[in-house]
């Protein structure tokens, strides 16, 4: 079905007359569902960074609202999508007003940055129900997936790979789910190799394909051959590939990418989220109290790349994955310290999630500072 894109000239264009028919209303927000409406006709918006084909974050988050649609019922054509919206107070407001402009009973913010204004922006629109990715905030449905879940049984899986104990990982910014994945990553290949050690590179930005490009050739060069990422674009699995070298992929499944490089890849799996908060808002019981942390599902992996791990490796790491999941494992357990020395969890204690979602650390196996 077509798909309905408003560009941004037409956000532009349409912010002077917006503003003066926003809501006003005091209602609370958790209100903004109180009519039951129909699969068929309940209308969607989503504000997405960068485009909804990145090959990374904007991609998995489109994905999997897709996903979560087409399990419900709901015809694509009722989304409205608003691509290459900046985190400022302005360009958030102008999407925001186009959207509420074309009826959409949802909208979904595909980024952290976006908190502080919709968060505002829900409060005078209380007939429309927003869902925002990253902490609790309110007039907002919250929701986070713990990555480090899957990153963990990336580094397990790099680690039984390597020859080495050094194992490396390419960050992009230094932000708490990017410290999440790699901290998850460097537990992971501790619980398969009690000396394994990750050397961490930041490119600080979050999509950059020569600095993605050099953050794999430093490691590279330092003889390392498995990494871990968090990065969006093709460049380190790419680099990978023309080095002999192996990675897992991130945001979404990269195989095709590097197909002699890309061992699986880490995927952010919000459908499961995304249908549950879908349904709410058909039926009249979204609620802004609600926040999701999922793991589980939404920690997903790809399918193993079979021409790069063997069987053994791969039954080893689906065990490591149902551990997880029974709660054998626990990932942040103690004892646990961070790379300055401090204990971070005692022994025989578990990490609350405040802390987790926070990660204010990098732990002791990681080579490298958060700050």
């Amino acid at each position: 079905m077509k798909k309905k894109w408003i560009s941004m000239l037409l956000v532009m264009i349409m912010t002077a007359a917006l503003f003066a028919g926003c809501s006003g209303s005091s209602a609370p927000a958790e209100d903004a569902a109180a009519k039951v409406l129909d699969y068929s006709t309940v209308k969607i918006g989503e504000i997405t960074s960068l485009v909804v084909n990145d090959g990374g974050w904007c991609q998995a988050t489109h994905q999997s609202l897709l996903a979560a649609m087409e399990e419900l019922g709901i015809p694509e054509s009722n989304l409205v999508v608003i691509e290459n919206v900046m985190e400022d107070q302005t360009s958030v407001t102008n999407a925001f007003n186009a959207l509420a402009s074309e009826g959409v009973n949802i909208i979904i913010g595909a980024s952290s940055g976006y908190a502080t204004f919709l968060s505002d922006l829900a409060a005078e629109n209380p007939d429309i129900v927003v869902a925002q990715h990253g902490d609790q905030v309110p007039n907002l449905i919250g929701y986070q997936i713990r990555n480090y879940e899957g990153m963990f049984l990336a580094g397990y899986t790099s680690a039984l790979m390597s020859d080495s104990d050094k194992l490396g990982f390419a960050g992009s910014m230094s932000e708490a789910s990017v410290r999440a994945a790699i901290n998850g990553y460097a537990l992971g290949a501790k619980y398969a190799n009690p000396n394994a050690q990750v050397q961490l590179v930041w490119a600080n930005s979050w999509y950059d394909v020569d600095l993605e490009t050099q953050s794999a050739k430093t490691l590279i060069n330092q003889g390392i051959k498995f990494m871990g990422m968090e990065a969006s674009s093709p460049a380190i699995p790419q680099t990978c590939e023309a080095n002999s070298a192996y990675c897992i992929g991130y945001n979404v499944d990269m195989h095709d990418l590097a197909p002699n490089a890309v061992m699986f890849s880490y995927m952010w799996n919000f459908a499961p989220i995304f249908k549950d908060v879908l349904t709410a808002t058909v039926e009249g019981t979204a609620d802004t109290s609600k926040y999701y942390y999922e793991g589980g599902d939404c920690a997903e992996i790809s399918p193993f790349n079979e021409a790069i791990v063997p069987k053994e490796v791969q039954d080893k790491v689906l065990a490591a994955k149902a551990a997880i999941a029974s709660g054998e494992i626990k990932v942040y357990g103690g004892e646990l310290k961070d790379n300055e020395g401090n204990i971070l969890v005692p022994a025989g204690s578990v990490m609350s999630d405040e802390d987790i979602k926070v990660q204010e650390f990098l732990v002791e196996n990681v080579i490298g500072t958060w700050k």
